[in-house]
């Protein structure tokens, strides 16, 4: 083989393995709020994430694996989400169902456990589409944290992730689930967090 079949092949090679691990997903959207003060925040309490989709539990799922990943990320201290739920209720901010939280009762539940800000979100996308012989995951979530004592935006992002097949040229696994999706997407907003909004 000469070298230019060679350079080629390598070339190929090379753009079938980058696909394979980028997927068919860009990065995460984010919105900075040029006038807030993100070294303020210190306390800061997650709200249950809302669900627009018709999986029963894609809310609670994302909701949780973002917690997770927020956690790991030691940046802020984070109420308890069992201690928050309850601070919901008390302000009956739930009582709409969890796609319909009241904005001002969700401020006041957070205030009540001494949080200044506050992050809330919303799953828009939890399904399984076809993709050649397959289906593979897809998953899309809006987040967004707001200041408590205001009600103004400090940072808004969105996800957009498809998860992939295995990959024919080489065999190897892709992903195919939706827990390694969800966890995958959390991740990757949560470090894009760390270098533009922490």
């Amino acid at each position: 083989m000469t070298d230019s079949r060679w350079a080629f092949a390598a070339l190929t090679i090379s753009v079938v393995l980058a696909a394979s691990v980028t997927g068919c997903a860009s990065g995460p959207r984010l919105y900075v709020n040029p006038q807030a003060d993100v070294g303020f925040y210190k306390k800061v309490a997650v709200a249950p994430f809302g669900n627009l989709t018709g999986e029963r539990f894609a809310g609670a799922r994302v909701s949780r694996a973002f917690v997770t990943e927020l956690v790991m990320a030691d940046r802020y201290q984070i109420v308890d989400p069992a201690e928050f739920a309850a601070a919901l209720d008390r302000n009956g901010a739930l009582a709409g169902g969890e796609n319909a939280i009241d904005p001002k009762k969700l401020r006041d539940a957070a205030t009540e456990a001494g949080a200044n800000g506050m992050i809330r979100g919303a799953v828009t996308e939890y399904s399984m589409q076809r993709s050649g012989s397959s289906e593979v995951p897809v998953l899309a979530f809006d987040i967004e944290m707001i200041d408590v004592a205001t009600g103004n935006v400090v940072w808004r992002g969105s996800v957009s992730r498809r998860g992939k097949g295995r990959t024919p040229v080489f065999g190897g696994a892709g992903t195919r689930t939706f827990g390694r999706l969800t966890e995958e997407a959390c991740r990757e907003i949560v470090e894009r967090l760390k270098k533009e909004a922490f």
